[in-house]
C-alpha cells in the first residue's frame, strides 16, 4: 500500500476513534451505555460544507420540495453506532437561489458516517440550507425516521416558526 494513503487512512481512523470515545464518555454521564457492538463514526463537522446553488430570478413564486426515498438518507446513531434511516423532506419558496441537486445529494450522503442525534442532524441541515439559500420566503426541513423501539421520530423545522 502507498505510504501516503496508509497515513491518510490511519489519520481518519484516529479521528473516528477519538470522536466515538468522546461520544461514549458523553453518554456515560447520563448512564447510557452502548448496546451491542460499538462502531466508529465521525463528528458532524466533517460533513460536506458546500452545496452548489443556481440563481433564481423568475417573477413567479414556486414551492420546491425535495424528498428522499426510503433508505437514501441516513446518519449514525451516536448511542449505538448503527445507521438511522429516515426520509428527509425539504420544502422552500426560493428567494435568490435554488439548490443544485447533484451537489445537494452529495451533501446528504456526507452524513452517512456521522454520529449525530436525529434532532441535531435535522437542525444542522436546516442551518446549512438557510445559509446556502440565503433568502428563501420560507424553508421547512423535516426528517421522519424508521421506527426504533416502537417509536417513530419526526423532526420538523419551519423558518416561519423561528424567532
Amino acid at each position: 500500500m502507498d505510504p501516503q494513503l496508509k497515513k491518510r487512512i490511519e489519520a481518519e481512523l484516529e479521528k473516528a476513534r477519538k470522536h466515538t470515545e468522546s461520544a461514549l464518555r458523553y453518554m456515560a454521564r447520563f448512564g447510557v451505555e452502548p448496546g451491542g457492538e460499538v462502531r466508529l463514526f465521525y463528528p458532524p463537522d466533517v460533513r460536506q460544507k458546500t452545496i452548489d446553488r443556481i440563481p433564481f430570478a423568475r417573477p413567479v413564486k414556486e414551492r420546491v420540495v425535495y424528498r428522499t426515498e426510503p433508505g437514501e438518507f441516513s446518519a449514525v446513531c451516536p448511542f449505538s453506532g448503527l445507521p438511522d434511516y429516515g426520509i428527509l423532506t425539504v420544502e422552500y419558496v426560493p428567494g435568490s437561489w435554488i439548490l443544485e441537486l447533484k451537489s445537494f445529494k452529495y451533501y446528504l450522503i456526507s452524513f452517512r458516517q456521522i454520529g449525530v442525534t436525529q434532532e441535531e442532524v435535522t437542525a444542522i441541515i436546516y442551518e446549512d440550507l438557510m445559509k446556502h439559500l440565503e433568502d428563501p420566503e420560507y424553508l421547512i426541513v423535516e426528517t421522519v425516521y424508521n421506527v426504533r423501539g416502537g417509536i417513530r421520530t419526526t423532526v420538523r423545522i419551519d423558518s416561519r416558526e423561528q424567532p
